[in-house]
């Protein structure tokens, strides 16, 4: 091969490779470039002289300083320079050069020149920046992240971890890349890690388990720890990755949730009211231990029936769809009163229905009141027998009228004096005497009328019909009643429970009155309505001297009395309670009060109801 075929062979693989050859000659100062430094540095070998100086002016400002004191060094040193450094072009690019050369000294170590080659790598260096960027990146979401993160090779040895990761074992990655777990933890949990890193392996899906670890500092997070093996792209297992997110919080609330579960559930199981759920037909799906006591039932039995199977009424289907589209439009009716027959017995209940989450079923909470119906029954004739001995007071005053008028009739008839006396007047009276009788009849039978109507009333109207009916026992009794019904408020709500309710309480006030107050003129009971902001107040008070405090807390008990039993039932007030707070939502208060009237100071109980619009 001649000299000029070995230039051209010499200069093609040069281009070929992005490699410049170069010669600097420290005595002379000259410097030599072959065609493809030219080409790297992009300058015109017509018009570029290259000395040391303009190859400086050609390397980007912030490496100047780097390269030419690699340079002078490798000099003093007589050591092989190697430099990687970047080029500012004319247009502002910058490339990447990988810079290299062998120095020649003399005899005596004096430098004679240095010969080099510059390759441009500039495609490299940027992939290498842009994937060392990318692995920045990763590396910075790998560290980053809330959960632990961490690398093993097939043989349990660690090659890469999180920050999180490092607070388990305490030490930083360095210290713990090539080290395995058993250089951690005891060789039982060693054991037990490496087992499920064979199983990840071995398996085609990730693989998950929950354990407790212990981190270095003492503290214990409760870990969902998921695996999975990492295949190369030739599908040879490299590795397991492991992940394990802290759970705490959760098993925190899972545990709390069990324990509310446990608590709803014996709550469920020894409640005395009856609670059962069923499906949209009403057939029982699950009843607890009090619905089986009430309707007398067992487990078994209620689960292959319905509650409109027990129901008594003859409509019961339409009463129950009625129902079932009220609990659907509102979620949810309380109280509502049913019959349920089982075994032969009826048993009267108030049955709640919520509609549950699902919208398939719904929750009935069920109350026996058999007993409280007994209990209003008695209540009722206890009103009925006050009633007639109201009645009877205020029967005696038109009676004596009408039978004296009949008598002096009668007298005048025998004398044949009628000519001369004023029978029509006698008439007419006896006549409105007659009339007045008819409305307390009517007035009697209204009330006792069993009526469950709901309608909207009057309440001033309602305490003006109680206090009719009970005047002629007032006065009977030398009551002396001062009523200020000035305030008014129509609320929905069953008339003639309200006028018992306000009967219990006046007739309360007059036995009070008549034990405990010896002077007839000093009988009083005090009867006001007024308004509270929306609301409508009640008051009914008497001067009988006061609740003795220790049974200011008993006094709706059923059956409780302080006064004879020939005297007392203890039901009336209890019911008044039961019908004011329960049915009419109002609000009872009752306490003892000193007052001053007509410049005489009284002490005596007192009634506030509150009713609201």
């Amino acid at each position: 091969m001649d000299r000029y075929e070995y230039k051209n062979q010499l200069e093609t693989l040069q281009k070929l490779s992005h490699i410049g050859l170069w010669k600097y000659d420290l005595k002379t100062n000259v410097l030599s470039w072959t065609d493809e430094v030219y080409n790297i540095f992009e300058l015109d070998k017509n018009i570029f002289t290259p000395t040391y100086e303009n190859f400086l002016k050609i390397i980007h400002p912030d490496d100047k300083k780097v390269v030419e004191d690699a340079y002078l060094k490798s000099i003093k040193n007589q050591t092989v320079y190697k430099q990687i450094h970047r080029l500012l072009m004319n247009d502002g690019r910058v490339k990447w050069v990988k810079d290299e050369c062998v120095t020649q000294f003399d005899e005596k170590g004096v430098a004679l020149y240095s010969k080099g080659a510059v390759q441009d790598i500039t495609e490299l260096t940027l992939a290498k920046l842009k994937a060392e960027n990318e692995h920045d990146k990763l590396k910075a979401v790998f560290d980053n992240a809330p959960d632990l993160l961490w690398i093993k090779d097939p043989k349990g040895v660690y090659i890469s971890c999180n920050k999180r990761f490092e607070e388990l074992y305490g030490a930083k990655e360095k210290d713990i890349v090539n080290k395995t777990d058993y250089d951690f933890v005891d060789k039982e949990l060693g054991d037990f890690f490496t087992n499920r890193d064979k199983l990840a392996m071995n398996s085609n899906i990730p693989l998950s388990n929950f354990e407790e670890l212990t981190f270095a500092d003492g503290h214990k997070e409760y870990t969902q720890t998921i695996k999975s093996k990492i295949v190369d792209s030739k599908g040879e297992i490299i590795g397991v990755l492991g992940i394990g997110r802290d759970i705490t919080e959760l098993k925190v609330k899972e545990l709390q949730l069990i324990e509310q579960q446990k608590e709803l559930q014996s709550i469920y199981d020894t409640t005395k009211d009856g609670l059962a759920i069923v499906d949209m037909e009403t057939n029982f799906i699950k009843v607890n231990k009090a619905f089986c006591d009430i309707t007398g039932l067992s487990e078994e039995e209620l689960l292959k029936t319905s509650s409109i199977a027990l129901i008594g009424d003859e409509n019961k289907e339409e009463l129950v769809k009625s129902n079932i589209n009220e609990i659907i439009l509102k979620d949810s009716v309380d109280n509502f009163e049913r019959v349920y027959v089982a075994k032969n017995r009826r048993i009267n209940i108030t049955l709640s229905a919520t509609l549950m989450p699902d919208k398939n079923h719904i929750l009935l909470s069920m109350k026996d009141v058999t007993k409280n119906k007994l209990f209003e029954e008695q209540s009722k004739l206890a009103a009925m027998g006050e009633m007639i001995g109201n009645i009877a007071h205020q029967w005696r005053q038109p009676l004596s009228v009408i039978t004296t008028l009949a008598s002096n009739v009668k007298f005048h008839k025998e004398y044949d004096e009628l000519k001369n006396y004023d029978v029509t007047s006698d008439m007419n009276t006896i006549m409105q005497q007659a009339d007045y009788l008819s409305k307390t009849i009517d007035d009697f039978r209204n009330f006792i009328k069993n009526s469950k109507e709901i309608n909207l009333i009057s309440i001033k109207s309602v305490v003006e019909k109680t206090l009719s009916l009970l005047h002629a026992a007032m006065v009977n009794n030398g009551i002396n009643v001062i009523s200020n019904l000035n305030d008014d408020l129509k609320i929905e709500a069953n008339e003639n429970e309200l006028i018992q309710s306000f009967i219990n309480i006046i007739n309360n006030a007059k036995d009070a009155e008549n034990e405990n107050v010896k002077n007839s003129d000093d009988k009083l009971i005090f009867v006001e309505t007024l308004k509270e902001d929306s609301n409508l107040i009640v008051l009914i008070k008497d001067n009988g001297g006061g609740i003795p405090n220790t049974i200011m807390n008993r006094i709706f008990e059923p059956y409780f009395t302080t006064k004879n039993k020939s005297v007392g039932t203890g039901i009336g007030l209890s019911m008044t309670y039961k019908m004011l707070v329960e049915r009419q939502h109002a609000l009872i208060d009752v306490y003892n009060e000193e007052y001053v009237y007509d410049n005489k100071k009284y002490k005596g109980a007192c009634f506030k109801i509150t009713f609201t619009p």
